[in-house]
């Protein structure tokens, strides 16, 4: 059954932006920004195609 005490303890709040970006390594943040890229462009282009 579901026990909220105990996953009240195992709770690890979300990181906020800055936090982020403090967090992830400067190869990473660029690794994200690429995929990012890609996604929007994908986006782009199957929007032109409609």
């Amino acid at each position: 059954m579901f026990n909220f005490k105990d996953e009240l303890s195992r709770y690890q709040p979300i990181l906020e932006l800055d936090q982020i970006e403090e967090a992830l390594q400067p190869n990473q943040l660029k690794d994200l920004v690429d995929i990012l890229e890609h996604i929007a462009e994908d986006k782009k282009i199957s929007a032109s195609q409609e």
